[in-house]
């Protein structure tokens, strides 16, 4: 229950800074293409999924180490001139990546407002001219790519665990059947 609260805690503050009129699409962004992982690793803490929370670290290693060999290969300038690394984007690769993760580790429900908080955080790329939409379909696949090479379903219908103390050492398994 606490962490469902912390969940909601980290949504709501993220929520209302996105929100708040004082910020620019570019800080919109950089926001919630950090609350993306963020997110997914706390789902991976609900569940208490560690092989998920390594997946996801990952998975994010595997887009971010793709985009940037791809903006070292690829030389190209962003529309606003700011970036001579324009393709593919970054923040496109991280927001797709954690949305898949999520998608695909934990199914379509949690997964479709993860992807239109990936899709949101391309527009806004686009819309401030860091890139174009081949830059940010580019890096959307990059991420979703590097997710679904890496993530299996997460089967929460059989659970383990053990423990020990100086005394004792047990071992439990819940198996959910439907």
């Amino acid at each position: 229950m606490k962490l469902r609260f912390m969940i909601f805690a980290v949504i709501a503050t993220v929520s209302s800074r996105v929100c708040h009129a004082d910020i620019d699409k570019d800080q919109q962004a950089d926001i919630l293409m950090l609350a993306l992982p963020a997110s997914a690793y706390l789902l991976t803490l609900n569940k208490q999924d560690e092989q998920g929370a390594w997946t996801l670290t990952k998975s994010l290693g595997l887009a971010a180490v793709s985009t940037l060999a791809l903006n070292s290969i690829i030389d190209k300038d962003s529309p606003n001139g700011s970036s001579s690394d324009a393709f593919p984007s970054g923040h496109a690769a991280i927001a797709f990546s954690s949305a898949a993760f999520i998608q695909k580790r934990y199914g379509w429900r949690p997964g479709i407002p993860a992807y239109a908080v990936a899709a949101y955080v391309g527009w806004l790329r686009v819309e401030t001219d860091d890139h174009d939409n081949a830059d940010v379909l580019a890096g959307a696949a990059v991420g979703i790519i590097s997710s679904y090479l890496l993530t299996r379903a997460f089967d929460d219908n059989v659970r383990a665990s053990a423990w020990a103390d100086s005394k004792s050492a047990r071992l439990q398994i819940q198996v959910r059947f439907h």
